[in-house]
């Protein structure tokens, strides 16, 4: 059989070994963890990627509103502008002044027909 040194040797050697498989088990659950964190790690990447496409797609996309605003703001005003200004030249055309003769002419005609049809009025109704 066997002696009691060998014995003691043999626990020892049992307890490191048990030590020893302890130890590797805790390596292999330190390894799972750091496999998760990696994967968690590389997700988190790829959807921080996918974020900063997308905040670079909107971004593009309201830089390209902004402009294409500024543009038309830009066109309506020029269009306002020469829409003014041809209301203008067309009021300046419409404009017509009179000269004095014709202010005296129109004044005399008014007076005349106003007298006219009083004396219309009158002759009518007085007999």
């Amino acid at each position: 059989m066997t002696s009691p040194e060998n014995a003691e040797e043999m626990a020892a050697a049992y307890a490191r070994g048990q030590d020893a498989g302890r130890i590797e088990q805790r390596l292999q659950g330190h390894d799972e963890h750091l496999r998760r964190i990696n994967g968690s790690i590389d997700s988190m990447t790829q959807a921080l990627r996918s974020l900063t496409e997308e905040i670079r797609a909107n971004a593009s996309l309201f830089s390209a509103t902004a402009i294409s605003n500024r543009r038309d703001t830009s066109e309506r005003d020029r269009i306002a502008a020469v829409r003014l200004e041809e209301a203008g030249i067309a009021e300046t055309q419409r404009t017509v002044r009179w000269t004095a003769w014709q202010r005296w002419f129109a004044v005399v005609g008014a007076i005349v027909l106003v007298v006219n049809f009083g004396l219309g009025l009158y002759l009518a109704f007085s007999r």
